[in-house]
């Protein structure tokens, strides 16, 4: 069992290693990720609760990729991860692995504060490996690591742009930045323009992704080191 349990570790780290590093180079390059990327995620978490016997978890993993996988404005998206709610309290898969991605699904409405890539990612890894034994290190919940690492990740990805442009000559006015024609001619897949004429902002469209995969990658490995005593 042991054996195995390390194959199928060994696969899930490979296949998340290729997704990490294909979704990443995307969002920084397009902004944007091909919609089935995170699908061999899934099945591999839903591949590991079938091969455990932990039926009910493959069931909401099947309800909460399917959930991304619809239009993120429809009360169908909002019922799906709602159901899974309702399925891990009766069964007793509630745990905080699970609460956390029916979250994030949650959060992906709309759009309005995660794309919905972000949120593939988010849940796929979460349902793939919230129940992982590190290699190296063990105690933290993969779930609290992964919230953790999200939110250093993000805010240093965040800075290293806010250093950029103030090196650029990039004037900012609170959040967003005064149009720049020269910069947003050179790179206008990374803003999102607001306004017109005089009144014209600039807003960074942060790769995501790319503090997503970091966060996964470390806690994957390492996990949170306030665990490890």
């Amino acid at each position: 069992m042991l054996h195995q349990s390390m194959l199928f570790l060994a696969g899930a780290l490979g296949l998340f290693a290729a997704t990490a590093v294909y979704s990443s180079v995307s969002d920084i390059k397009r902004r944007s990720v091909n919609s089935f990327t995170f699908l061999p995620m899934f099945i591999m978490a839903a591949v590991f609760y079938v091969l455990s016997h932990e039926f009910y978890m493959s069931i909401l993993t099947v309800i909460l990729a399917v959930s991304t996988f619809i239009r993120t404005d429809s009360y169908i998206y909002l019922m799906l991860p709602v159901l899974s709610f309702f399925i891990a309290f009766i069964t007793g898969d509630l745990s905080i692995g699970v609460m956390i991605a029916i979250l994030f699904v949650l959060l992906g409405f709309r759009e309005t504060l995660f794309g919905i890539g972000d949120v593939k990612a988010e849940v796929s890894y979460l349902l793939a490996f919230q129940y992982i034994s590190r290699p190296f290190f063990r105690g933290s919940v993969f779930a609290m690591s992964l919230l953790v690492y999200i939110s250093v990740f993000s805010v240093l990805m965040i800075l290293a742009f806010y250093v950029s442009a103030l090196r650029k000559g990039l004037k900012f006015e609170g959040l967003h930045l005064h149009y720049d024609e020269e910069e947003y001619s050179k790179n206008s897949y990374k803003y999102r323009i607001t306004g017109s004429g005089d009144n014209a902002r600039m807003s960074y469209r942060m790769p995501f992704l790319v503090p997503i995969n970091l966060a996964a990658f470390f806690s994957v490995l390492i996990g949170l080191p306030i665990f490890w005593y």
